[in-house]
């Protein structure tokens, strides 16, 4: 299975991962900012979450290490925090105007 291959099952399992403020999964939501998978099967998922004081930080994180540790050949999924704020995709969605 190629690269490619591993990071949409990876892509399509994160889609079971919802925010529960917003109602969304957080690969829709534009929060999944990056995932990098390395030839030891550990993944690395860059996340952005809209606030530094997320009361649901440890909940999603804590739910994306679960769906993605459920693909096999997967050994280790590590998540790392890239940024604050609301992502471009979710103004999209949710129509909020730049300021």
């Amino acid at each position: 299975m190629s690269s490619n291959d591993i990071k949409n099952k990876i892509r399509e399992k994160l889609k079971t991962v919802v925010d529960p403020e917003i109602g969304l999964n957080i690969v829709e939501a534009g929060f999944v900012r990056d995932i990098q998978i390395d030839s030891e099967g550990i993944v690395t998922i860059s996340l952005m979450l809209t606030s530094p004081f997320c009361p649901l930080s440890f909940y999603i994180v804590e739910s994306i290490r679960s769906a993605v540790m459920s693909i096999p050949g997967i050994k280790d999924v590590k998540v790392n925090i890239v940024g604050f704020g609301i992502p471009p995709e979710l103004k999209k969605r949710l129509k909020i105007q730049e300021e």
